[in-house]
């Protein structure tokens, strides 16, 4: 195996054994060893389903790598066999650096263990020693964020706090190969933004990443390579945008291909489609703006939320000067802060910004619309509207204002990150990744497929 390959897979498949009842699993274990000893030809007692069908894959080292498919295309199955979980019936599979996995919840815990106990019993899963261990531990505990429960056995542990323990002791055990099957969809969005942030920065420290997801855009943002299986055979494998559109086409003609395959039923019968043209809208567009105004400490200390955890557990990571720091956020929809909002609401972000020191000079603060995953989507700067920060004293406070109609469709979960420069221009004094979230619903007929709902007009000739 190469040097510069972390994994290497070499014509791999992988055969299950089906059997209609345990009498002919039963049949199997014994009437074959009987048919050899009597000369005869053995009877087989069950069907073959081969879950992965001779698959080649060279990852090398550094690589992130996302693996897609749907339910049933045997992604999980060749996880398995990269972590030794599962052995091959055919080919084999090699990897260099030590692995970290993340493929079922709670997957290496002893479920009478409590948290501490665990994180000691996975480092030495993997190979690291205690005194090792030690050092990290007090990092271990606080990405996890799971309080007063690192001390309660883990079969107490909600899900999501399952996943926020075990991803803190695979990340911080620092891997050299890291695979995660789509465990972190179990937690809320500002752990996830954490984790994603994690990954990014082992990835730039060189882990390899193995990345199992149904979120094109989780793939996008994370895997640079994308592979495609379906029916445990590798159909694509390279540039992810390629692949997930090939992945998108196929997963459509197989759900066409199987609603054909649906008998009629002659009893029931649907009432045909009207389509009614739709009037053009008259309506103006609220325009994009964003304010900025003074207020005192007494009246920003009113702004604190209720709704989302504490502002400093929210934010993923930040970057800075720190002399003044972001230290709430919150998402309004009307006159109430809003977790879920509706498509084409109009959104406020508020922000309150302290000064630990004094901040001489004007400066300029912009506010970043992203998914969970880090892809950005869009944006809204003071500079870009003529706006600017006024200076501020030690101990001054700021509330920020940002106004925008949301054109977000439903089904996915977005955060908001802020940045405060100064001077204008100028170095980051605080940028705030994932200083607030929001999901977006659908509450009226319109559907809406894709990332963004704009709306527009088609004149026929």
């Amino acid at each position: 195996m190469s040097s510069e390959l972390a994994i290497k897979i070499e014509n791999l498949s992988k055969c299950y054994h089906i059997y209609d009842t345990p009498r002919d699993r039963l049949k199997q274990m014994i009437i074959p060893k009987l048919s050899k000893l009597a000369l005869q030809p053995p009877g087989q007692y069950f069907s073959e389903f081969w879950a992965l069908k001779d698959i080649s894959v060279e990852i090398t080292k550094g690589e992130a790598v996302g693996v897609v498919g749907r339910n049933g295309s045997g992604k999980s199955t060749l996880l398995q066999l990269i972590c030794g979980t599962l052995s091959p019936t055919q080919g084999l599979v090699e990897t260099h650096g030590r692995i970290a996995a993340l493929l079922e919840l709670g997957s290496g815990f002893n479920p009478e263990f409590t948290g501490r106990e665990n994180v000691y019993l996975n480092g030495a899963i993997l190979g690291i020693g205690k005194e090792r261990l030690d050092e990290k531990f007090a990092d271990i505990v606080k990405f996890a964020d799971i309080g007063e429960h690192l001390d309660q056995p883990v079969k107490t542990y909600s899900s999501g706090m399952f996943v926020r323990l075990a991803f803190a002791v695979q990340v911080h055990l620092e891997p050299e190969i890291l695979i995660v099957d789509e465990a972190l969809s179990v937690g809320d969005q500002f752990f996830q933004a954490k984790c994603y942030a994690a990954i990014r920065s082992m990835m730039d420290n060189g882990t390899t990443v193995l990345f199992v997801s149904h979120s094109a855009a989780t793939v996008k943002a994370l895997c640079p390579r994308a592979i495609l299986l379906s029916h445990g055979e590798l159909i694509m494998d390279g540039l992810a945008s390629k692949v997930l559109d090939r992945y998108f086409v196929l997963g459509s003609l197989e759900a066409n291909s199987a609603s054909a395959a649906i008998p009629e039923n002659p009893e029931q019968t649907e009432p045909p489609i009207q389509l009614t043209p739709l009037e053009p809208s008259t309506q103006a567009l609220p325009v994009t703006t964003a304010t900025a105004f003074t207020t005192n400490h007494t009246a920003a200390t009113r702004f604190v939320s209720s709704m989302q955890p504490p502002f400093e557990r929210r934010v993923s990571h930040r970057v800075g000067s720190g002399q003044a720091r972001f230290v709430e956020c919150r998402v309004l929809a009307g006159a109430d802060e809003a977790l879920v909002v509706e498509t084409g609401a109009t959104l406020r972000v508020q922000a309150a910004l302290h000064a630990f020191e004094d901040c001489p000079y004007e400066g300029e603060v912009g506010l970043v619309v992203s998914t969970i995953e880090g892809v950005e989507l869009f944006a809204i700067n003071s500079f870009f509207l003529g706006l600017t920060v006024p200076a501020m004293k030690a101990s001054e406070q700021r509330v920020l204002e940002f106004e925008f109609v949301s054109p977000l469709s439903t089904g996915a979960r977005y955060r908001v990150d802020l940045g405060y420069r100064m001077p204008v221009q100028g170095e980051y004094v605080d940028k705030a990744f994932s200083a607030a979230g929001f999901s977006v619903v659908n509450q009226g007929e319109r559907i809406v497929p894709l990332l963004f709902d704009v709306p527009g007009t088609i004149h026929i000739g």
